[in-house]
C-alpha cells in the first residue's frame, strides 16, 4: 500500500512459481540472468513477489522468448538491422504488446506498422488508457477491451436489404445500376 511502490507482487503464488520456472529453465538452457531471477526473502517473502529480471543470451526458440511470461522479466535479443529486429519481434505465436525504442521517428513508425501486436508503444511501455483499445493478436487472444471498441465484442453486425417491389425475377444489372434497365443483347463494357 506504500505509494512509493514501483513493483508490486504478482497475482498469485502460482504465477510467481510460473515466472520463476521460466527464468530457471532459461538459465539451465544457457541464458544469462544479468539481474534478478529470484524470489525475494525477508518481508517480501510474505507476498507473491519476483525480482525484476533481465535475461540475455537466450536463443530465439527458447521458451522464455517464445511464450508470454506475465512477470517482471525482460529478455534482450541483439540484432544488426531493423529488418532482423522486426523479424525477431514477429517470430512468436503471441502478439499482445510490444515496445520499440529509438530516437528516429521513422524507425519508430516502421516498428508500429510492422510489429504484429495489439498494442505497440514507442519509447515507453504499458501506458494503458481507457480511451484506447487493448487486446492481442494471434495466440494472445481475440477482441479488445477498454474504449468503445470493446462494445463490438457484444454486438453482431448484420446487413439487411429489403426490396418492396414484390417482383420475383429481376435483371442481374439492377444490383449494380439500380435503375431497372434491361440489357439489350450482350452486355457492353458500359453495362458492366
Amino acid at each position: 500500500m506504500d505509494p512509493d511502490t514501483d513493483q508490486g507482487p504478482l497475482v498469485s503464488r502460482r504465477q510467481q512459481e510460473r515466472v520463476a520456472g521460466f527464468v530457471d529453465r532459461a538459465r539451465s538452457g544457457g541464458a544469462k540472468v544479468v539481474r534478478g531471477g529470484v524470489i525475494p526473502g525477508g518481508a517480501l517473502a510474505k507476498g507473491a513477489y519476483y525480482e525484476p529480471t533481465l535475461v540475455t543470451d537466450a536463443p530465439q526458440d527458447a521458451e522464455i522468448v517464445q511464450d508470454e511470461v506475465f512477470g517482471p522479466v525482460l529478455v534482450v535479443l541483439p540484432f544488426d538491422s531493423d529488418d532482423e529486429g522486426l523479424d525477431l519481434a514477429n517470430d512468436t505465436p503471441f502478439g499482445l504488446a510490444a515496445s520499440a525504442w529509438t530516437r528516429d521517428v521513422y524507425r519508430g513508425l516502421r516498428a508500429t506498422r510492422e510489429i504484429r501486436a495489439g498494442c505497440v508503444w514507442v519509447n515507453d511501455h504499458i501506458p494503458i488508457i481507457s480511451e484506447m483499445p487493448h487486446g492481442g493478436y494471434a495466440a494472445s487472444g481475440f477482441g479488445k477491451d477498454m474504449s468503445t471498441y470493446s462494445f463490438e465484442e457484444y454486438t453482431n453486425v448484420k446487413h439487411v436489404m429489403y426490396d418492396g417491389t414484390a417482383v420475383a425475377r429481376k435483371p442481374w444489372h439492377r444490383t449494380i445500376f439500380g435503375d431497372g434497365r434491361e440489357p439489350q443483347g450482350r452486355p457492353t463494357t458500359e453495362d458492366r
